[in-house]
């Protein structure tokens, strides 16, 4: 394959998918936010886990891959022209790429512990928790990522001009080391065990054996599919950093340097991707289809009250008037 055709492949993952991921990531953050913020499940613990991770999931939509895709389209890269900026992107696109991981992988542990036959255990699983863990998730990553400001900077590369990246060295290797334990290996293997703990503690309740099988099977699809999309997707990132570090000690050449740049983009972009489709895998499951729809009815109904009200009241004005 020439440098051409990768070069070629490059422009049009960037010129269409990004706006996609952009589009895709909104959307289903919009979806999920609706339902869970609705008053039955905002009171849940599991619920406020959700939330948070929407915001922050849609945050990172439409500030990280917002940008990429300005930039991509329209020529428009701050970070590339600035070394505040590039370093204030790099420290925003760090923090809410890790802090969602984390309170999905909370969620699974919430829903272990109201799941569990141990009233103890069960007793854990309560808003005033779920906000501690939150607070402590969010407060723990935004000062782990203060490095990024000492990290990050603008570096020529090739024909490129400059671009925002971190610098060669120990920082590169640490980003790289990280990138694959905290973010690529941690919050699937918790989202696994707790996901496992979940569907035993449901094997063992014995009330109502045929909701609960299909909650089961619901269950255990969601958590296969989130899983397996979140390695596919979130590792190829990790090790992009991993084969930046190795390859630094030789000297490229420029078509060296442009299948280097299409791996980047591949990678980031497999990322943007699971980013942007994850809060839509919540369809998968009965539950939160029902309370979509029960959402929509409420709305729905509320309208038509509404439209009832208003034409009783112009009926009454009417007749005052007559």
């Amino acid at each position: 394959m020439t440098t051409t055709t990768l070069n070629y492949i490059q422009q049009e993952i960037t010129r269409i998918g990004y706006p996609m991921c952009v589009l895709i990531g909104n959307i289903g953050g919009a979806i999920g936010l609706f339902v869970f913020l609705q008053k039955r499940m905002r009171k849940n613990p599991y619920g406020l886990f959700i939330i948070v991770y929407m915001i922050a999931n849609i945050l990172y939509v439409n500030f990280t891959i917002l940008l990429q895709a300005l930039s991509a389209l329209f020529q428009i890269n701050p970070s590339a022209q600035s070394s505040t900026f590039c370093r204030i992107e790099y420290y925003i696109s760090f923090v809410l790429a890790v802090i969602p991981s984390y309170l999905l992988a909370m969620a699974s542990i919430d829903r272990s512990f109201a799941s569990s036959r141990n009233v103890h255990i069960r007793s854990r699983s309560t808003k005033r928790f779920a906000a501690l863990m939150i607070g402590i998730i969010c407060s723990f990553w935004i000062v782990f990522h203060v490095q990024a400001f000492f990290t990050a900077d603008l570096e020529l590369i090739g024909n490129l001009g400059f671009v925002c990246t971190f610098r060669l060295g120990i920082s590169t290797i640490f980003a790289a080391y990280y990138n694959l334990i905290c973010i690529g290996i941690i919050p699937p293997l918790l989202m696994i065990g707790f996901g496992i703990q979940i569907l035993m503690n449901i094997r063992q309740n014995h009330v109502n054996r045929t909701n609960l099988r299909n909650n089961r099977r619901s269950l255990i699809l969601l958590l296969i599919i989130q899983v397996a999309i979140y390695l596919c997707l979130r590792l190829p990132a990790s090790f992009y950093l991993i084969y930046k570090q190795i390859t630094s000690v030789y000297q490229q050449t420029s078509n060296q340097i442009i299948i280097g740049q299409f791996i980047q983009s591949t990678a980031y972009f497999c990322q943007f991707m699971q980013v942007s489709i994850s809060p839509l895998l919540n369809l998968i499951t009965k539950t939160f289809r029902k309370e979509l729809k029960r959402a929509l009815n409420r709305i729905r109904r509320r309208n038509n009250r509404l439209h009832v009200t208003g034409s009783i009241d112009m009926q009454r004005t009417g007749r005052h008037l007559n």
